[in-house]
């Protein structure tokens, strides 16, 4: 009962405009009677809403309360939100945290910067790992058999400036694990380029993966490719002192 109820949330995570009963059951593999049942259940404890006028369900407050409650968790990312209130306020520039779930990068935890044109980075989007910054300082640190996993995966262009050709990502990827972050320009986003550095392994954790990266975004009008550059250093800093707080 309990997984089909999660399919189901899973489901609605995947439909922000909501969706009908049938939808839903069909989308989450189960009959129609299973899943009314259990949407009424989850509606009740407000895990998801009804809208009666488009007879649609979507996902409710409660699952946002879970998510602020998960980020201010030891298991979350709150040892990341005032090194990168800092980097933000710092460099003018927006601040997002990411980490690699299957083939792609989800944003978990976004700050503003100062700029008065600022990119806008929902909690929860998911973009292909290797069109972004985040993805490639994340799958650089990966074990050397699941880069090339994810480098034999579809690799689909988002950009005209997208780079899906295996050996040049393994050639740039190699260059990230050698200076410790990456860069996109206008590969995932037309007018925008980034820079990102993953944040290093916490000692004890049992693995050599990272647990997260962290971003700048910049627009391409406002910020040239050399003064994006020059926050490295501010950047690399910011990484390791959350590392340092998630391994307190």
């Amino acid at each position: 009962m309990l997984g089909r109820g999660l399919r189901l949330l899973t489901v609605l995570a995947d439909h922000p405009d909501g969706l009908g009963v049938s939808a839903a059951a069909r989308a989450a593999a189960l009959p129609v009677s299973s899943a009314h049942r259990l949407l009424g259940r989850l509606a009740a404890e407000r895990f998801v809403t009804y809208d009666e006028g488009a007879r649609r369900y979507s996902l409710g407050i409660r699952v946002l309360e879970l998510s602020r409650g998960f980020q201010r968790s030891p298991a979350g990312y709150s040892a990341a939100a005032a090194p990168m209130r800092r980097l933000a306020a710092a460099t003018g520039l927006p601040a997002i945290a990411g980490v690699l779930h299957g083939e792609d990068v989800v944003l978990v935890l976004t700050v503003q910067g100062t700029q008065h044109l600022q990119l806008r980075s929902a909690e929860g989007t998911r973009n292909p790992w290797y069109a972004t910054a985040l993805g490639k300082a994340l799958v650089a640190a990966l074990p050397e058999r699941a880069r090339e996993d994810l480098l034999a995966g579809t690799l689909v262009p988002v950009t005209p400036h997208t780079r899906t050709d295996p050996q040049e990502l393994r050639e740039e990827l190699a260059r990230v694990r050698l200076t410790g972050w990456a860069d996109v320009d206008e590969e995932n986003e037309i007018g925008v380029r980034s820079i990102a550095a993953a944040v290093p392994t916490p000692a004890g954790s049992g693995g050599p993966a990272p647990l997260l990266a962290v971003s700048l975004g910049a627009t391409v009008v406002l910020t040239g490719t050399d003064e994006l550059h020059a926050h490295v250093p501010a950047l690399q800093a910011c990484v390791e002192e959350i590392a340092a707080r998630m391994d307190v």
